[in-house]
């Protein structure tokens, strides 16, 4: 488990910059479906288009949910007895 937290401006910069590339920072399956279907939608534009917008949405998303976890983590170990 990474027990640093991540920047969820990094993570927006990234998405919105790089799109599903920017995602590897935040979750990598999803980035790599979300690559996968831009690649396999290319010639209408519009599948590429919605995988950025989704990209941007999953990566604050994951960010979010990956620091929320560190937290609770954090404080489950600190409130536990020696």
């Amino acid at each position: 488990m990474n027990l640093n937290q991540k920047s969820r401006s990094l993570s927006f910069f990234l998405t919105f910059f790089l799109g599903p590339l920017g995602l590897l920072y935040s979750h990598i399956v999803g980035a790599i479906i979300l690559i996968v279907i831009a690649i396999v939608t290319a010639p209408s534009i519009i599948g590429p288009i919605i995988c950025w917008v989704l990209s941007i949405a999953i990566g604050d998303h994951c960010t979010h949910k990956h620091n929320k976890a560190l937290e609770e983590f954090k404080n489950l170990m600190s409130n536990k007895p020696s």
